[in-house]
């Protein structure tokens, strides 16, 4: 008697039949098995489909530039800039080659900003306009270039501190948000710690060294 093999459609589990007396029980339960059973592609489809991943980013605040998107100095008011990765309202820019963030105002230093919706944008407040919107740092312009850049903390990135005297003191993040977190390791002996007033901002960490010469790297997101 020949066997006749069926692939089951969404697994492709094969599933046996002995010509037209197979067992129907278990033709029954391995298609069962085939329309419950879930992989890792599945989960992964489950979790994009349902705007999970967007969502927890959205809900904790957490945004910035992942990996790349350096800024650079330009012969033009528009400056360089690297593809990379960041993340936006929740959602993943990646572009394949370098993006054309426009040019910046000129003759004044302004701060560039990425929007999901609506793309790269100035300004020269360096606030985000949008909450979620991505710092990616400062453009310092002549009348018909772009003469100095700094770049944006990444996020998960670090910032040294390194205060000069004791006593307290503020540090830029450049982040360009308030820090979800912030967590202090120290390089050196003696301490740095939070001021009880402040914490952080979306410009600065609020610190307090006990001693001149004292180092650390602070760790945010």
């Amino acid at each position: 008697m020949a066997i006749v093999r069926t692939i089951l459609p969404r697994k492709g589990i094969i599933q046996p039949k002995h010509g037209d007396n197979y067992e129907t029980d278990l033709d029954s339960n391995w298609t069962l098995i085939d329309s419950l059973l879930q992989d890792s592609a599945d989960v992964q489809a489950a979790v994009f489909a349902a705007g999970t991943v967007e969502a927890w980013l959205k809900d904790r605040g957490v945004c910035g530039v992942v990996s790349g998107f350096g800024l650079g100095t330009s012969a033009t008011l528009t400056p360089a800039l690297a593809a990379g990765v960041l993340y936006a309202q929740g959602k993943r820019y990646a572009p394949a080659s370098a993006p054309n963030p426009g040019p910046a105002p000129a003759s004044s230093t302004s701060y560039l900003f990425y929007n999901s919706a609506s793309g790269f944008y100035y300004n020269l407040t360096g606030g985000a306009a949008a909450s979620g919107d991505v710092y990616l740092g400062s453009v310092v312009t002549d009348s018909t270039r772009v003469t100095a850049v700094t770049n944006a903390t990444k996020l998960y990135g670090q910032v040294v501190a390194a205060p000069g005297t004791a006593g307290s003191f503020a540090l830029a993040h450049r982040l360009g948000r308030v820090p979800a977190g912030a967590i202090i390791q120290m390089t050196s002996s003696g301490a740095i710690w939070y001021q009880s007033s402040a914490m952080y901002d979306a410009t600065n960490l609020y610190l307090v060294a006990s001693d001149a010469g004292v180092t650390a790297k602070v760790l945010l997101w």
